[in-house]
């Protein structure tokens, strides 16, 4: 059997994701451990606060499954320009819950950014709620700790 990939009659050849294009990236390791509510929560939050940074800085996010044993995630950020990259990194860093010193900052290598997928097709359930609700509420201008 070929490996080509068959195209319907009258379809569109696949196309690759769009962000495989994209040049300027960096990738943030989270654990979200399922024997430790308290840990996968405040991760959550971590998560949330990233994504809320994310849109305010027109700036992608992806993640991957790192080790499924350690429950431990990727997250990919790809940046436009220079100057939100700094950005992004500056409203992470001013934040006690999200700050991440430099040496945790890396660059992923091609093969991760191509797996990449969506936050949501890739974080647990429970955790893209509450993303979603931090991110939601970072958004409208709201704070405080979420019950």
């Amino acid at each position: 059997m070929s490996s080509t990939p068959i195209i319907p009659p009258g379809g569109m050849p696949p196309t690759p994701p769009h962000w495989l294009e994209e040049s300027d990236w960096i990738v943030l390791i989270e654990f979200l451990p399922k024997d430790d509510v308290e840990d996968r929560t405040q991760a959550a939050e971590r998560i949330g606060y990233m994504l809320a940074y994310a849109q305010m800085t027109d700036t992608r996010m992806l993640a991957l499954l790192g080790d499924p044993r350690a429950d431990t995630y990727e997250l990919l950020f790809s940046f436009n320009s220079t100057e939100n990259k700094a950005e992004f990194i500056r409203l992470l860093n001013s934040n006690e819950l999200s700050a991440c010193d430099e040496e945790f900052i890396q660059v992923p290598p091609q093969d991760e950014i191509d797996a990449a997928q969506p936050i949501a097709k890739v974080l647990p359930e429970d955790v893209v709620q509450r993303v979603t609700l931090i991110a939601t509420m970072l958004m409208g201008g709201q704070s405080g700790i979420v019950q």
